[in-house]
């Protein structure tokens, strides 16, 4: 008789420990935002303490939606994150529309975003010519995206190894900060003019939560994580707080190199920070950093990204083919949809700044939105359903549904026309639902 192969599993496979889960969080917030937003935030805030209490308020904040998301992944850990959560709350309708924006807006940008900066870092480190980036970034992205088809546990186990490098770099430059000697900060840079307190810490929120998004990226690998009900929350809340200890402890790193007009003046703080403290091959040793560091949370969205759509296809919300999983589990068709689309949104931007603008006000929408769910959960849900439980109920989803309000409503006004293309690609997502349903019936 000839060989039967075996059929590819029917649901994910429960391959991710509580160390990779963690990786995932804390992998996909650290990024290139340590080592770009301090110098926005400085224009904005102009002490060392006020600088450092917004990082930590942006910490809270991030950390009040992680409480939220923490309880609705452990009532739904299911592959799928936000998509589940808007679903099981709001209807297919909902979870459709988010599925779709993370399919054409929300990831490939993301992915190809984070990936400019890690050509341009890469390019630098090795001194090859600024017409290579995108052949580096766009490789970056095959090969990530070949690691992460052959199984989840060698897209964990990336994840965690450029997690833990990371990790320790950004350690290391806090320490020879601290400890190597150097000049200290200078004094002869006049600060800019700052706006009034109030202005400045909203203005500066926007870069702070872009350095911390990510938190709620652990959940979309739910249905693939052993024992999820102990290690999802220690995963999303556990990553989230030792993110704000890091950023914490580099803005210090920073403060003890530079002035805060300094920070306010020099966009590049990480590599002028390096560069005072350990002489000019300090700056290359950083471009490695952010190279590692960027690679490491690129890998973290190609992994996430796919398990969405995987999920609506299952559901009968996309094409049934989509929806396949590979002989380890892997969603390898939707794995490579989304490295095609990932390399379209490379070709055509031209670099961060230019593509960022997309995701950001669209994901804070679903942020919002995911948030509000647990207000229909605990409507649907027995007290004593699940054992995680969010504290100061309803007092966290309140504040973080108010905070995600001011935050789209700035976001919209400083990005411009690609934050409202961002949302109307989105909202295309509602006739092409009506649609499919139409087809369907």
């Amino acid at each position: 008789m000839p060989e039967t192969r075996p059929a590819a599993p029917a649901l994910p496979l429960r391959q991710i420990g509580l160390y990779a889960a963690t990786a995932i969080t804390v992998g996909n917030i650290i990024g290139s935002g340590i080592f770009r937003s301090p110098h926005s935030v400085a224009q904005q805030l102009g002490t060392l303490p006020l600088v450092l209490g917004a990082w930590i308020l942006g910490g809270l904040l991030s950390l009040a939606g992680s409480l939220v998301l923490a309880e609705l992944a452990v009532a739904h850990p299911r592959t799928g994150g936000l998509y589940v959560f808007i679903r099981e709350a709001f209807g297919d309708l909902w979870g459709f529309v988010f599925g779709w924006a993370n399919l054409w807006v929300i990831k490939p940008t993301v992915i190809a975003s984070i990936t400019s900066v890690f050509a341009l870092y890469f390019c630098e480190a090795l001194k090859l010519p600024a017409n290579t980036q995108f052949g580096v970034g766009a490789a970056a992205i095959v090969l990530l995206t070949a690691i992460n088809a052959r199984g989840v546990r060698e897209g964990a186990g990336t994840q965690s190894l450029f997690t833990t490098l990371k990790v320790l770099g950004i350690l290391m430059l806090c320490g020879a900060a601290f400890l190597l000697p150097h000049a200290g900060p200078a004094s002869a840079t006049a600060p800019p003019s700052l706006p009034p307190i109030a202005l400045g810490f909203v203005a500066a929120m926007i870069s702070i939560l872009f350095a911390y998004d990510g938190w709620t990226d652990s959940t979309y690998v739910a249905g693939e994580i052993k024992d999820p009900n102990r290690v999802l929350p220690i995963a999303i809340l556990g990553g989230t707080v030792l993110v704000v200890l890091v950023y914490v402890l580099t803005n210090l790193a920073y403060y003890a190199v530079l002035s805060p007009a300094e920070m306010a003046n020099i966009e590049a703080v990480g590599s002028e920070t390096v560069r005072r403290v350990l002489g000019p091959w300090g700056a290359h040793a950083l471009a490695v950093l952010v190279a590692i560091s960027t690679f490491g949370t690129t890998n973290g969205a190609i992994l996430t990204g796919p398990r969405v759509t995987q999920a609506m296809a299952a559901d009968g919300l996309l094409w049934k083919p989509v929806a396949h999983l590979s002989g380890r589990g892997t969603p390898d068709r939707a794995l490579w949809i989304q490295c095609a689309l990932s390399i379209l949104w490379l070709a055509l931007s031209r670099g961060f700044e230019d593509v960022s603008g997309w995701f950001v006000t669209t994901s804070w929408l679903f942020y919002g939105l995911v948030t509000a769910a647990i207000f229909v959960h605990r409507r649907r849900a027995a007290v004593d359903r699940h054992p995680y439980r969010t504290p100061l109920y309803p007092l966290t989803p309140i504040l973080f549904c108010v905070v995600t309000a001011v935050l789209i409503v700035s976001d919209l006004t400083a990005s411009g026309w690609r934050a409202c293309a961002g949302v109307a690609m989105a909202a295309t997502g509602i006739p092409v639902y009506l649609f499919w349903k139409r087809r369907a019936r």
